[in-house]
């Protein structure tokens, strides 16, 4: 990537207040898809809540809300399976009782 198409894709950082709010409108959306797999939200409310806010930072920046524990490549088609919940998590879950990033728990 060069340097024109790097300043077109990086943004400016978001600010505290701008991640926080939109963290709270993806927190239901999380929770959906975590009752939706059996899971559920990581008990411990901060790093729930630290990898929700990532997820609203990777959406404000890249446009989706990527994994936060895993580091989009710039390749669009690629990257989709690192969407929230991202493929992996589903194995991971199984078998770890937690996705990579803990945030979605195997219900016990």
């Amino acid at each position: 990537m060069d340097e024109i198409e790097h300043k077109k894709v990086q943004k400016a950082s978001p600010d505290r207040e701008e991640i926080r709010s939109l963290a709270e409108k993806i927190r239901p959306v999380i929770e959906r898809v975590a009752e939706k797999n059996g899971w559920e939200l990581n008990p411990v409310k901060d790093i729930a809540d630290s990898v929700i806010e990532g997820l609203a930072r990777n959406q404000i920046l890249r446009g989706k809300r990527y994994c936060p524990c895993r580091l989009p490549s710039g390749n669009e088609e690629f990257d989709k399976q690192y969407i929230c919940p991202c493929r992996p998590s589903h194995g991971d879950v199984e078998r770890d009782g937690h996705c990579h990033c803990y945030l979605y728990m195997k219900k016990v």
